[in-house]
């Protein structure tokens, strides 16, 4: 189950930081050609997936911290 969870979260990391990627690119290339058209669009179609799968690694992270191996051994 942890395997899976650390793959699931890695995939969702690196798909959330491309989609984010791909938009801030898109909307700069719009920036540039002054195409303002490109830019609101490439932020209505990239934005919603590029939270959820934030919200996704986020939650896969959040329950990774209750697996042993993951957590922080206190030395007193």
């Amino acid at each position: 189950m942890q395997k899976l969870l650390e793959r699931l979260f890695t995939i969702c990391l690196i798909l959330s930081l491309l989609l984010a990627l791909i938009m801030v690119v898109t909307q700069i290339i719009g920036l540039l050609i002054g195409n303002g058209n490109l830019m609101i669009q490439s932020s209505e179609m990239l934005t919603q997936p590029t939270i959820i799968l934030a919200a996704l690694f986020s939650g896969i992270a959040f329950i990774l911290g209750y697996f042993p191996s993951y957590q922080e051994t206190r030395k007193e």
